[in-house]
């Protein structure tokens, strides 16, 4: 028993220590509703989102540029809009593949 405990713990402590040098995300303009967990906010329920969630997608040394444009015109010719505009820009990692490479480098 106390093998197989060492052995689950050893298991999660290399699932949590191990990188892989990308960063997840994902852009999302308008309305939405979520039914479950959310990673967002991290807990379960109800969400509803309208407006603009944005979260970048990259590996090292990767620079993001979005816009987002929304415009609304009513019957009275009066018009409106907002524009929003999200930089992100990565260096260097110091997890993933890239210092695994430069560590098996070192070695040599």
């Amino acid at each position: 028993m106390k093998k197989l405990f060492i052995l689950a713990a050893a298991s999660v402590a290399a699932l949590l220590s191990a990188g892989c040098g990308h960063n997840i995300g994902a852009a999302f303009s308008g309305k939405m509703m979520n039914v479950g967990y959310d990673p967002e906010l991290n807990k379960f329920g109800i969400q509803y989102y309208d407006g603009v969630m944005v979260t970048g997608l990259n590996k090292e040394k990767t620079e993001t540029h979005l816009v987002f444009e929304d415009t609304a015109e009513s019957d009275t010719h009066m018009k409106t809009g907002t524009r929003m505009t999200y930089d992100h820009f990565t260096g260097d990692q110091v997890t993933g593949y890239v210092v695994d490479l430069a560590e098996v480098e070192l070695k040599k």
